[in-house]
């Protein structure tokens, strides 16, 4: 009997790993940033103290390169959603060469890839965050709607901000602390996931195609 039951619990073991989970693509992205925003953000303590080496260009690479991949696989830019294009794709491509090459050599590219993440985050996020409160259907329709929407509103809001903040920080070094750049990241980092949450859940109760 107890190697029934012992059979029984792997075969559902098993067939639970093999199940396809219906996360959507940008929320697996969504899950990354929050993961890398998360991780950065505890690393800039140790770092902060001297007991962590760092290198600004890899870190701003690595990020570019992420950003890179959203834009190549989904038209998604930090400055709003694009037809896929060739010229979308090409400009994603460039942006993930840029982010690389500041990855392996560290120092060739210090200043361009410093100001291209400040803007990519400042300027994307005032973007996104006028897009969501002045375009039609977006904020001021989800607001009217309790439940999820509401939750999407928040963490898109909250993301933006944070968004603007950090690139202000990236732009302008030494308008913050370490231990304060610290707590925004790992902030950033927290609402990435309340955003992916919001996300997924919007897209189970408003299927595609439904209004």
């Amino acid at each position: 009997m107890h190697l029934v039951l012992e059979g029984q619990q792997k075969e559902k073991t098993s067939s639970t790993l093999r199940e396809e989970s219906d996360l959507s693509f940008e929320v697996v992205i969504l899950l990354v940033f929050g993961v890398f925003m998360l991780l950065f953000g505890l690393l800039l303590v140790g770092i902060h103290t001297g007991d962590l080496p760092y290198t600004p260009d890899s870190t701003y690479g690595l990020f570019l390169v992420i950003v890179a991949f959203q834009v190549v696989t989904m038209g998604k830019t930090p400055f709003g959603d694009l037809r896929r294009s060739w010229a979308v794709v090409v400009l994603g491509i460039c942006t993930a060469v840029v982010g690389m090459v500041a990855c392996f050599i560290p120092g060739t590219l210090t200043t361009p890839v410093r100001v291209l993440v400040g803007v990519l985050l400042a300027g994307g996020g005032t973007a996104l965050l006028l897009q969501l409160f002045l375009a039609e259907g977006r904020a001021r329709t989800w607001l009217k709607v309790p439940g999820v929407l509401r939750h999407l509103t928040l963490a898109c809001t909250s993301v933006y901000l944070l968004s603007v903040a950090l690139g202000l920080v990236t732009l302008l070094p030494g308008i913050t602390t370490d231990p304060e750049t610290a707590v925004l990241l790992l902030l950033y980092g927290v609402f990435f996931f309340y955003l992916a949450w919001s996300i997924q859940k919007a897209a189970r109760a408003y299927p595609r195609g439904e209004t």
